[in-house]
C-alpha cells in the first residue's frame, strides 16, 4: 500500500507542475492495481480537459463518479465539460446536483448562469450569477459572464455597469475585459445611439488610454477620423479570445465570405483542369478558406497567415495547410521572397483603412498574372473613401477600392455585391472582389 501511495502523490505532483503525459501515464499504471481509485480517475480527467478532450475527460469522472456518487470534483467538472461541449441541459444537470453539495462555492453558479445564458433562459442566468458574485465579489470572470446575460436581457445599463467592473477588478495585462466592454458599448450604442454611451466611453478612454486596445477602440466608438488601420494587438487579442468559438460563432452570423470567394474560384478556374497554384490565404484565421483552396493547390500546397496564433492553432488542427505563418500581413510581405500565383482575404481587409501598402505589397509577392480574390464592407454611412465603423471595423467604398487596385497595378476582373455577414440583426453588405496583377 505504501507503494501505491508513493505513486498516487508522485502522478499529482506531475500534474501540478504540468508534467501532463508523465502524470497520465503514472495514472493509469496506478489503474492496474487499484481501479476503484477516484482521485486518480479524477486527475486522468484533467488531463483531457486541459488538452480539450472533453469526451474522454467525462468518460474518466464518470467512472469516479460512480465509485463515489458525491464526489463535488467529479460532479462539476463534469459539469464545466459538458459546457465546453455545447451540451447545456446536461451541464446544468451536474451543476446543480453540485451545488447542492457545496451551496458556498461559486463554480456551480458561474456554470449554471453560463449554461443557462446559452439557452437563452437570461433571468435565471442572471439570478445564478449574482450569487456567484455575492459569494466572490473579486471575480472580474462573474461580471464579465454577468454583463453578457444582461446585455442579451435587454438591460444595457446593468451590463455596462458590471462589465466596467470586470475591467477594474481584472489585471492591468488582461485584454479579455476590455474587448468584452468594448462589445457592450458597441451593442449598447446599436441599440439606444452613441450618445448614450459616449460619457462612458470617454472616461473609459481616459482612464485606459495607453492601452492600445482602449486607444483603437475608443477612438472607433468616438468616431475619431485620424485612424487609418486597426491596431494589430487590438486585432490579436480579438481572435486569440474568440478563436475556439469562432466557426461556430460566425456560423450563427450566417457568415458567407469563404462561400463567396469558392463561387468567385469555381468561376475563374472552371476551365482549368488542374490549376497547381502556389496559394497565399491571408488572415487565414481557423482555415475556413482552405477547406476548399487545397484543391486549387500545387506542390507547394495552402499557405496560411494569421496574426493570431490561438486561430492558426485551430487551422493546424484541420490539416489543411502546409506552411502557417503567425504575422502581420504587412510586416510578413515587406520581407517575404516567395512568389505566390493565387491570395485570399475573407473579411480581412475590414481592418485596414487605406489600402494603398497592403494591396502594393500584395501586388509585389505575386508572379505575373498573380490575382488577389478579397472581401470588403460598403461604406453606405457617408461619401469618404472609407470609415471606421463604431464595430471598430472599416467600411469601403467600391470606386475607392478600384482606384487603388489600379494604382497598385492590378486590373479587376470581377466584382459582386453581396450580403457578407449579419450583425446586431442587420445586413452587412459588401463585395467580392478579383482582380489581376498587370504590372
Amino acid at each position: 500500500m505504501f507503494g501505491i501511495n508513493r505513486k498516487i502523490d508522485k502522478a499529482l505532483e506531475l500534474y501540478n507542475h504540468g508534467e501532463l503525459e508523465k502524470s497520465l501515464q503514472l495514472c493509469r499504471r496506478i489503474l492496474k492495481s487499484d481501479s476503484n481509485n477516484a482521485g486518480i480517475l479524477i486527475t486522468l480527467g484533467n488531463i483531457f480537459y486541459i488538452r480539450n478532450d472533453y469526451k474522454q475527460a467525462i468518460e474518466y469522472y464518470q467512472r469516479a463518479l460512480r465509485i463515489a456518487p458525491d464526489n463535488y470534483s467529479a460532479l462539476i467538472n463534469i459539469a464545466n465539460s459538458c459546457y465546453e461541449l455545447h451540451r447545456y441541459d446536461e451541464a446544468l444537470g451536474y451543476a446543480a446536483r453540485a451545488k447542492i453539495l457545496e451551496p458556498d462555492n461559486k463554480l456551480a453558479y458561474i456554470i449554471l448562469g453560463n449554461s443557462f445564458s446559452e439557452k437563452g433562459l437570461y433571468d435565471e442566468s442572471v439570478s445564478n450569477l449574482e450569487k456567484a458574485g455575492n459569494l466572490d465579489s473579486s471575480d472580474p470572470w462573474i461580471y464579465n459572464y454577468l454583463s453578457q446575460s444582461y446585455q442579451k436581457n435587454g438591460n444595457y445599463m446593468a451590463a455596462l455597469s458590471c462589465g466596467w467592473k470586470a475591467v477594474e477588478l481584472a489585471p492591468s495585462d488582461d485584454n479579455a475585459h476590455h474587448i468584452n466592454l468594448s462589445y457592450l458599448f458597441y451593442e449598447t450604442a446599436l441599440e439606444t445611439g452613441v450618445d448614450a454611451v459616449r460619457e462612458c466611453v470617454e472616461l473609459w478612454y481616459k482612464k485606459y488610454g495607453n492601452n492600445p486596445l482602449v486607444k483603437y477602440v475608443g477612438g472607433a466608438l468616438l468616431q475619431d477620423k485620424k485612424i487609418k488601420t486597426a491596431d494589430i494587438s487590438y486585432v490579436k487579442n480579438i481572435f486569440d479570445v474568440f478563436a475556439g468559438d469562432f466557426d461556430r460563432v460566425l456560423a450563427s452570423l450566417e457568415y458567407r465570405a469563404p462561400e463567396l470567394i469558392k463561387q468567385f474560384m469555381e468561376d475563374l478556374y472552371a476551365d482549368v483542369k488542374k490549376p497547381r497554384l502556389n496559394i497565399l490565404d491571408l488572415g487565414c484565421g481557423t482555415g475556413l478558406c482552405g477547406e476548399f483552396l487545397i484543391k486549387y493547390a500545387g506542390r507547394r500546397g495552402v499557405e496560411g497567415i494569421d496574426i493570431s496564433d490561438k486561430m492558426l492553432a485551430e487551422a493546424a488542427s484541420k490539416k489543411l495547410y502546409s506552411r502557417l505563418i503567425n504575422s502581420d500581413i504587412i510586416s510578413w510581405l515587406e520581407k517575404n521572397n516567395r512568389r505566390y500565383d493565387l491570395m485570399t482575404a475573407a473579411d480581412v481587409f475590414t481592418y485596414f483603412g487605406d489600402l494603398h501598402d497592403l494591396f502594393e505589397n500584395i501586388n509585389k509577392s505575386l508572379n505575373e498574372n498573380g490575382r488577389i480574390i478579397f472581401t470588403v464592407s460598403e461604406n453606405s454611412l457617408n461619401k469618404n473613401n472609407y470609415v471606421l465603423h463604431l464595430s471598430g471595423r472599416f467600411l469601403h467604398t467600391l470606386n475607392y477600392v478600384k482606384s487603388v487596385l489600379k494604382k497598385c497595378c492590378f486590373e479587376v476582373e470581377k466584382v459582386a455585391y453581396e450580403k457578407l455577414r449579419n450583425e446586431g440583426g442587420n445586413k452587412v453588405m459588401g463585395y467580392v472582389i478579383s482582380a489581376r496583377k498587370i504590372g
